[in-house]
């Protein structure tokens, strides 16, 4: 694109309009915000037909893009990994519990507050992950890359558990009578998703039931007397 203008003499000369400033932030939050949609479409094909069945044209439809958007996204075991984090923990990310989904329910004062906010936001993670966590218990039976990942995830819980539960004894309430690996490993079973699977959708009880299950267990099994 060309414009005219006028010089000090009066003529007039034809000079190239200056370029428009490539806005990167713009492409760059397009991009991600194309990404999120892509991860959340993941999730739920992941959900609702499992690993084997969920194609990159499947979560492509579901997300509204091309199937090559869904390609540059990475490979489905990377999707499956990063789809399950956003739909857990609301956020791809491979953060440590203490600057993650917890940091804020670790770094409160009173204990009673603590329980009640930990139970609540421990069944908010179940109930948003429990879909894509069957997807991926069993795409790890049949992927050998799958089950790596699967591995890989297992270690950051258990890393996750023990972090959270010395945050919890420099506050003096974690129990002290057994080893605080012990102790960690008993909060991995009362925060996974075995206890979702088996009493909300295998024995029906109501949410608020295992809710209110999970805060009398970290009680009794984690933390110290009161």
């Amino acid at each position: 694109m060309k414009q005219n203008v006028a010089t000090a003499d009066g003529e007039h000369k034809t000079l190239p309009r200056p370029k428009r400033k490539y806005d990167s932030t713009r492409r760059q939050q397009q991009a991600a915000e194309t990404r999120e949609r892509i991860l959340d479409a993941a999730a739920a094909c992941f959900a609702e037909v499992g690993y084997a069945r969920t194609t990159m044209g499947r979560i492509a439809e579901r997300a509204g893009v091309s199937v090559e958007s869904v390609h540059l996204a990475g490979p489905k075991r990377a999707l499956l990994i990063a789809a399950f984090s956003r739909a857990f923990v609301g956020e791809e990310t491979e953060q440590a519990l203490e600057d993650g989904v917890y940091a804020g329910v670790l770094a409160l004062e009173d204990r009673d507050e603590f329980v009640d906010r930990f139970s609540h936001v421990v069944l908010e993670g179940q109930r948003a992950g429990i879909g894509i966590w069957r997807a991926l218990s069993a795409a790890a039976i049949e992927e050998p890359e799958v089950a790596a990942l699967y591995a890989d995830l297992a270690g950051r819980r258990r890393r996750d558990t023990v972090l959270g539960c010395r945050a919890l004894a420099d506050k003096g309430w974690l129990r002290d009578d057994l080893p605080l690996e012990e102790v960690a490993d008993t909060l991995a079973l009362v925060v996974g998703f075995d206890p979702y699977q088996l009493y909300v959708l295998d024995f029906g009880w109501p949410e608020e039931r295992l809710r209110a299950w999970t805060a009398r267990l970290l009680e009794a099994e984690v933390l110290a007397p009161r």
